[in-house]
């Protein structure tokens, strides 16, 4: 293999480990948020955004879907964490340095400006299709696997596209996005 080939899927690697990592952090870090807020869904409230999602959506939705009490926020960040502390030992390797990690996270997620399409699709389907380079660059699953897994779900309909080319193009511009901002910050 080329040099250059190397650094590419080393690249490629530590952008699908920051997105997986960056998901958990997020995700941790709204619980958290949700877990501290003095304002608290209504019952009303919460039947109004299941009645507008089911019609919106395919996905039915209930009252009880919008309604969460505090401690279950509390939880949920806390277990979201622990899955995110995971992560950062398991992908531990001298490209994905734990320490200039928890720095990256913290950056994008207090970030406004950058990483446009990063943030709102991290834990949407920049998360599937890390997951999915990951295990074809491991080897464990074949090409035409990784292909299907590279599908947009559509909410409206339910039906699975395949990542058309303005949308790969925004997914590649936003991991290298992710790459530039994690090797400056371990420069």
């Amino acid at each position: 293999m080329s040099e250059r080939y190397q650094q590419r899927v080393l690249d490629v690697t530590l952008a699908c480990k920051l997105t997986n990592v960056y998901g958990k952090f997020h995700l941790a870090m709204l619980h958290r948020q949700l877990a501290m807020s003095e304002e608290w869904t209504t019952y009303q409230q919460a039947e109004r955004q299941a009645a507008m999602m089911n019609q919106i959506t395919i996905f039915h939705s209930s009252p009880s879907d919008f309604l969460h009490t505090q401690e279950e926020s509390t939880d949920e960040s806390i277990d979201t964490y622990k899955k995110f502390k995971q992560l950062l030992e398991e992908y531990s390797d001298e490209q994905f340095v734990p320490s200039i990690v928890k720095q990256f996270c913290k950056m994008v997620y207090e970030d406004e400006e950058h990483f446009i399409f990063f943030k709102p699709f991290c834990n949407l389907y920049f998360s599937l299709y890390a997951d999915a380079l990951l295990w074809y660059l491991q080897g464990k699953t074949d090409y035409s696997t990784f292909c299907r897994e590279f599908q947009e779900l559509s909410w409206m309909d339910g039906k699975r596209t395949p990542l058309d080319g303005k949308r790969l193009k925004m997914y590649i511009m936003s991991m290298r996005e992710v790459v530039e901002a994690y090797k400056k910050l371990s420069c």
